[in-house]
């Protein structure tokens, strides 16, 4: 026997209705399939098996009744929507069969929906198989309609779903909903959700609510109820009108996705990011404040040390100088964990950027050559914030810091395109071997044993993937910038950030015009 699913699915899109016509005499079943066929809405339906035909209506006479009682009555009662049997009786028997039908056989008389006179009367006709084929219709989407709500119940089995009705009462709850509010079924169904109400949404609130749903909208929110011990849960929840046969609604379905333990968490985070934030920007004052102190009073002592103290002073002044610029490196740190996650950029003059950031590396390493060889363009600007500087001033302190040489080399060059542009810092340092050139980027990596933060270059990662651009790095092989003799190897490492330009960034607004 063909599924209910299959009669529905069918019977739901297809406007025309097929009838099984189950008539003994000739000429009666010829007059019947001449009127089905010369109607488009109708369809005949030819077969030798009844339980296994798929028909909207059924019309036949007390012969044919008798005959197929057994398998009529089984498929009637397996369909779970109307499935109509329309009986064929002569007029002047009507009132005779009808009363026969009912008083001897009531199983029969269930069975059948309506009588129609014979000889056939075509408006008779018409008006009977319009209205019961109306009334399957119905049937068909009120079955679909509750084979919909048990979909969405069997899907969010792990999620609180309700039904109410138009008017807000509530007609079905699930242990979802049983579990995160602490009420039974028994204990909601006939009430309205007011039950849940907590006082954190005034009115104007549940009016929007309302309003989106009776219009036939679905509404999507965060919603703060009460349980029923009084405590306030937090839900994702979701509501949708569910439509009748007519295209009304009848009612309302929501599911609920409880987010309280997220809330609270990103609530206990946001807590503990204020916290640190305070603790970082007192500390990093203090330190600051204080290490420039000892770093000023020590260079204060390098004309009066002697040669012996002198070594142990530079310690001093080095140390004090990687704590100050340790509290740089988390102050930039501390703007981009705290931003919103995605960075405000501008074009930034690169020219003028790298010009005024190595003017202070010089400052800051005395003994160290910090060159720049075929500046860029005037006209070149890198889309970035003022958190560029962090990017060169980290990658300059690497080079120099990492560098055992008794005069450490950088040079910085620039390679410019139509659409972005690449600066080359290059070092003349020991290098970096290639196991170790994949993680330098990752959190507290320092890559070689001497006096970096192990911060900087998570920093110089972190910030030029927020401006869209890439930073790698590559041995140098241009040994012909630090006058290298030929005979040696080259050494020493370049890293190269790659930033997007205005110009490109315009082309890609305009792409999306």
């Amino acid at each position: 026997m063909p599924t209910n699913e299959q009669h529905t699915n069918r019977e739901a899109v297809d406007e025309s209705k097929r009838v099984l016509t189950l008539v003994t005499d000739p000429g009666n079943q010829r007059v019947l399939e001449e009127w089905l066929t010369a109607h488009d809405q109708f369809t005949l339906v030819e077969t030798s098996d009844i339980a296994e035909a798929a028909f909207d209506c059924c019309l036949l006479d007390r012969k044919q009744l008798d005959k197929h009682r057994s398998k009529l009555l089984n498929r009637k009662e397996s369909e779970q929507i109307i499935l109509p049997y329309l009986l064929l009786v002569p007029e002047s028997r009507h009132r005779e069969i009808r009363n026969r039908l009912r008083d001897e056989h009531p199983e029969l008389w269930d069975a059948i929906d309506g009588l129609i006179d014979m000889p056939l009367a075509e408006s008779q006709l018409s008006e009977q198989l319009e209205t019961f084929l109306r009334l399957r219709d119905q049937s068909i989407a009120a079955y679909n309609q509750r084979a919909q709500l048990r979909q969405i119940r069997n899907q969010h089995a792990g999620h609180g779903v309700l039904v109410t009705d138009t008017d807000g009462t509530i007609e079905y709850v699930n242990e979802g909903f049983e579990s995160q509010s602490g009420y039974t079924s028994e204990e909601v169904v006939g009430n309205t959700p007011r039950i849940l109400k907590s006082g954190e949404h005034d009115e104007a609130f549940y009016e929007e609510l309302w309003n989106t749903i009776t219009s036939g909208d679905v509404w999507d929110g965060t919603v703060i109820n009460s349980r029923k011990d009084g405590d306030r849960y937090v839900i994702e929840q979701t509501i949708a009108p569910v439509e009748g046969p007519d295209g009304d609604i009848t009612q309302f379905i929501a599911v609920n996705h409880e987010i309280t333990e997220l809330r609270e968490l990103e609530e206990s985070l946001r807590q503990q990011r204020e916290q640190l934030d305070v603790l970082n920007r007192v500390l990093r004052h203090d330190i600051r404040n204080d290490m420039n102190v000892v770093v000023a009073w020590g260079e204060m002592l390098e004309d009066e040390v002697t040669p012996t103290g002198q070594e142990k002073l530079d310690r001093i002044l080095r140390a004090g100088r990687h704590v100050v610029e340790l509290t740089n490196v988390a102050r930039d740190l501390s703007e981009i964990i705290h931003g919103d996650g995605t960075p405000d950029l501008k074009p930034i003059s690169l020219r003028q950027l790298l010009s005024e950031e190595l003017e202070k590396r010089r400052e800051t390493f005395a003994n160290a050559e910090i060159t720049m060889a075929d500046p860029p363009d005037q006209r070149t600007h890198v889309l970035a914030n003022e958190l560029l500087s962090s990017v060169f001033r980290n990658l300059v302190n690497n080079a120099v810091q990492h560098n055992h040489t008794a005069q450490p080399k950088v040079m910085i060059s620039v390679e410019e395109s139509d659409e972005s542009v690449r600066i080359r810092v290059a070092d003349n340092g020991p290098g970096i071997s290639d196991d170790v050139k994949e993680s330098l980027f990752r959190e507290g990596k320092k890559g070689l044993e001497s006096g970096g933060t192990g911060m900087g270059l998570f920093l110089v990662d972190s910030l030029v993937e927020s401006y869209g651009g890439n930073v790698w790095i590559e041995d140098r092989v241009e040994s012909e910038l630090f006058d290298t003799p030929d005979e040696a190897d080259p050494a020493g490492t370049v890293f190269i950030v790659e930033l997007r330009t205005t110009a490109k960034q315009d082309k890609i607004d305009r792409g999306r015009e």
